[in-house]
């Protein structure tokens, strides 16, 4: 289904995710809202959505977030409106990963659809998972992590033989940022096809769907950068970091310089400029 990550070290952020879905979707080019108080918010939207996909704040708040496979069925559980409400709120009403992330935590316990969350701002990152009530959250305030479609930290997470995919993009995530964990690093994960030209790649197409996958294929990647002091962000919509060009957003919510047109060396370049 989709990617999540994200790289912290000394004070700077950068989180990112690629969206995977089975069905075509129209994805919606982002614009700046009023949150609540002081702040605005970039949100990440589709048609079909109540709220956000992804999406980052003026004071550097970001969330990504995954749906997770279960093993009872090795099926993806439908994720409920509700959540893309929740997510939204992340962005556009608080102004610390911590308070974001002590959000959900609450919003969580009584959610009872499996899900994976990743919050971030320059400090720190929290990684959640949640099903059923039972919610684990992890603070992160240094070096690399990524997630995919399986829990590791809570129980009935589905097994690799149920799906491949979500432990081989884990793997090929990982292994990227282990050897790469910078901005180049990033970029080279969206658009890895280690696996071909298939859903087992973390940029994903579907001309080849092994029986035990679904033909999830890659939709929109959205990319956020915040250093306490500038948020940025780098984009593609409706198609793949290996078909579409990168849109960069330079300090989103100051002077906010646009670059169109950008392949991943180039957009990597500019995100962090």
């Amino acid at each position: 289904m989709c990617t999540i990550g994200t790289i912290i070290n000394n004070h700077t952020n950068i989180s990112f995710k690629q969206c995977d879905l089975e069905v075509l979707t129209d994805f919606i080019q982002p614009e700046i809202c009023n949150g609540s108080g002081d702040i605005l918010y970039l949100p990440f939207t589709r048609t079909g959505s109540k709220g956000a996909w992804a999406g980052v704040n003026n004071f550097g708040v970001s969330f990504v977030a995954a749906d997770s496979y279960l093993a009872k069925n090795g099926l993806l559980t439908s994720v409920d409106q509700d959540i893309f409400a929740a997510y939204t709120k992340i962005i556009s009403q608080y102004k610390t990963a911590k308070d974001a992330a002590e959000y959900m935590v609450s919003f969580y316990k009584t959610f009872m659809q499996p899900d994976i969350l990743l919050i971030s701002d320059a400090q720190s990152s929290y990684f959640i998972e949640a099903n059923q009530g039972s919610v684990e959250c992890i603070e992160r305030k240094q070096g690399h992590f990524a997630s995919t479609n399986h829990f590791r930290i809570l129980p009935d997470a589905v097994d690799y033989q149920q799906n491949h995919s979500t432990y081989l993009r884990l793997q090929r995530a990982e292994s990227i940022l282990e050897h790469t964990p910078t901005n180049s690093g990033v970029f080279n994960v969206l658009s890895d096809q280690y696996f071909g030209k298939t859903v087992l790649s973390v940029c994903r197409v579907n001309e080849q769907t092994p029986v035990q996958e679904a033909p999830y294929f890659t939709q929109a990647t959205a990319i956020f950068y915040a250093d306490g002091k500038t948020v940025s962000c780098a984009y593609q919509l409706n198609g793949n970091p290996n078909t579409n060009f990168y849109t960069v957003i330079n300090d989103v919510f100051g002077q906010s310089k646009t670059t169109f047109d950008l392949n991943k060396e180039q957009a990597s370049k500019a995100l962090i400029q």
